[in-house]
């Protein structure tokens, strides 16, 4: 059995972007690394994907230095075709970065990067995704060496299903760099507010700028982390099903109020029941419809 490590390296910054460069060379010790990132800037995508049309990849050579393919879609495009046998084998790890700019707070459902990642969890694959602070990060080459031993241990240990780590690494020589801290979300990184120009006829101009909002006094969030010279390291997970609101759907009886505007009224209203998760009630559903036991060792498995 081959003990080559085949790595997924993504970003969203394109494939001519620095970051991806100096993570290709902190990278390559740990393994086959496969590089397919998009032919051009795709910062601020988040999830999306190529609909209606093919997908067009290119060999090219990246830093002088590195082979790779740029393809002519999102990071999330990218993860999807390598899963799926871009190169033949599959990758065991999604690495995405290293981006430029620090992706923290409420800003990362926006993020290319922080997506290409989650993209590699929902297709089973352990990710990490990979930030630089400042958008002319100075020291691109000593944060990728710091984020390579994350990766490593990722690599040895997996992760569970779902989860996704945000790596976000201060712009430091390493020497200066204070340790590393796992963190939560801090706070919305800018506070916007839009222009409207009015122009000829019924033609407006709608500018949004961003302006710049003070997290970094937030005890244990990935912006006070940063702001101090430390590596901010935050779980994250995409589960956007809040369990708290059972209840309160619950009470809220909205078969009867949909059943009164139905053809039938007559018939008597369906009653909204929560969907969360009961395995023993399921393993009891289950083994009486087979008539025997169920298999438990599919029980509690990520659908």
């Amino acid at each position: 059995m081959s003990t080559i490590r085949h790595i997924l390296l993504t970003n969203d910054d394109g494939i001519d972007a620095p970051g991806l460069a100096a993570l290709r060379r902190a990278l390559d010790p740990l393994g086959t690394v496969l590089t397919l990132a998009p032919d051009g800037n795709r910062s601020a995508i988040a999830r999306s994907i190529t609909i209606g049309r093919p997908l067009h990849a290119r060999e090219t050579r990246f830093a002088g230095e590195f082979s790779g393919y740029a393809l002519d879609g999102t990071p999330a495009d990218c993860v999807r075709a390598a899963a799926l046998g871009f190169f033949g084998e599959k990758p065991e790890i999604v690495v995405a970065g290293a981006n430029m700019g620090a992706n923290l707070g409420d800003d990362v459902a926006y993020s290319g990067t922080v997506a290409a990642a989650l993209e590699g969890a929902l297709l089973g694959l352990p990710a990490v995704a990979i930030s630089v602070q400042g958008m002319t990060p100075r020291h691109f080459d000593d944060a990728a060496r710091l984020a390579a031993p994350v990766v490593e241990r990722v690599l040895a240990d997996g992760l569970p299903h779902g989860l996704v780590l945000n790596v976000n690494l201060p712009d430091l020589p390493v020497a200066e760099v204070r340790g590393v801290q796992v963190t939560r979300l801090g706070c919305a990184s800018v506070h916007e507010r839009i222009l409207v120009e009015t122009g000829d006829g019924a033609v407006k101009r709608y500018t949004i700028h961003s302006e710049a909002r003070d997290c970094d006094n937030e005890a244990g969030t990935d912006f006070a982390a940063l702001a101090h010279g430390y590596i901010s390291i935050t779980p994250l997970h995409f589960d956007l099903v809040d369990v708290r609101a059972f209840e309160l759907l619950e009470g809220w009886k909205l078969g009867e109020a949909v059943a009164a505007v139905l053809p039938h009224p007559e018939t008597p209203a369906p009653r909204v029941r929560s969907a969360a998760p009961d395995a023993e009630a399921s393993a009891h559903v289950e083994a009486s419809a087979q008539g025997g036991e169920t298999d438990q060792s599919d029980r509690g498995a990520a659908r």
